[in-house]
């Protein structure tokens, strides 16, 4: 794993979207279903709704790509808040503060996370809702 990706993980991502909630909401359905890496696909839960439309705590899960089996252990979590009626804070919290049993010991390196992040800051980045200097490498 990059030093990069080590950095994101350790400090974690947050970022001011230009989209509303139902709009982010909408496209993450679409877009991290296609998230994939060694084999796996990616699947959102929903851990908290603190306010129906306002804050949003995900849980990030693998799926079985051969069997769709789910695992139960989340790799990892993002956090959604909705600043007004075209703006989302997107937030990836730091690992240290993840809150999912058994996260470290399934993705203990951090490999899936970090994957993850790559894919949505890539999938942000090419719908023109951030910008990077290019596309992120694939983990």
């Amino acid at each position: 794993m990059s030093s990069f990706s080590m950095v994101l993980l350790e400090e974690g991502v947050e970022m001011e979207l230009p989209v509303s909630m139902s709009e982010f909401i909408s496209m993450l359905d679409g877009l991290v279903p296609n998230f994939s890496c060694e084999g796996h696909e990616y699947q959102l839960g929903v851990v908290n709704r603190a306010n129906l439309g306002s804050n949003w705590d995900l849980s990030v899960s693998l799926v079985n790509s051969q069997t769709k089996e789910v695992f139960s252990e989340a790799v990892g979590g993002i956090e959604l808040q909705s600043l007004g009626k075209h703006n989302v804070n997107f937030r990836v919290p730091p690992r240290s503060g993840q809150r999912h049993a058994k996260m470290n010991e399934f993705d203990w390196d951090g490999k899936y996370f970090g994957s993850f992040i790559y894919q949505m800051l890539n999938a942000l980045h090419e719908r023109a809702l951030i910008k990077l200097p290019g596309l992120l490498p694939q983990i």
